[in-house]
């Protein structure tokens, strides 16, 4: 009798090269979420580094809704990945951007993102106090409205969107600032004081999957 076979099993193929981390970003707004997170993939990529399979998805829903499709995709991309006997479809980190914003569902979406193994990261009170770190400190307690007050001093006809000359380059000087703005806000799942944000968490994820091997 010929000896019994092990199972399959289901791994990323070996090599000289670790393979590029897969990363899932959805978020909360539309547009300069996006296109912010678009733009530090592409700043990292021409660095050179490289990040593949970096997916970035705008909603525009509230923050429970976020989380819950999220958990989907990656549990989508889990069960494809172990149909098809293969590691690389499945994504490594998945993450969520949300605001505060007056949300009635935030704290229901940090129980979900725990319960469900998601990094959420939240701004207090927007996630332009995560672009208006690229330009100036703030440490005051702000609405909205003053934080895009603020940006377009420094973004002229700031409408959303952020345009071609962003600084993507100052986002560790960001981090800084946002780290002292509120020094306990370094971790996903958990809400901030104001002003607080911890989108640095995303940038540092997007600069590891390039980085990586």
């Amino acid at each position: 009798m010929s000896p019994r076979r092990s199972p399959p099993r289901l791994d990323r193929p070996t090599g000289r090269r670790a393979p590029k981390k897969r990363v899932l970003i959805v978020c909360e707004g539309e547009v300069t979420e996006v296109e912010y997170f678009q733009g530090v993939r592409d700043y990292f990529r021409s660095l050179p580094v490289e990040i593949r399979n970096c997916k970035v998805i705008g909603l525009g829903r509230d923050p429970a809704a976020i989380v819950t499709y999220a958990v989907k995709e990656r549990d989508k991309k889990d069960k494809e990945a172990r149909t098809q006997r293969d590691a690389n479809i499945a994504y490594d980190e998945v993450w969520c951007v949300v605001d505060v914003d007056g949300h009635k569902t935030l704290d229901q979406a940090v129980i979900e993102a725990r319960r469900g193994r998601v990094n959420l990261v939240i701004s207090l009170p927007c996630f332009e106090l995560w672009i208006l770190y690229h330009f100036e400190d703030h440490t005051a307690a702000c609405d909205q409205e003053r934080v895009r007050q603020r940006l377009r001093k420094h973004l002229k006809d700031y409408d959303k969107h952020l345009g071609r000359d962003f600084p993507f380059a100052h986002h560790q000087i960001a981090r800084d600032r946002a780290r002292r703005a509120d020094p306990e806000h370094c971790e996903p799942n958990r809400k901030g004081r104001n002003p607080s944000t911890n989108a640095w968490l995303i940038v540092e994820a997007i600069r590891r999957s390039g980085t990586r091997g």
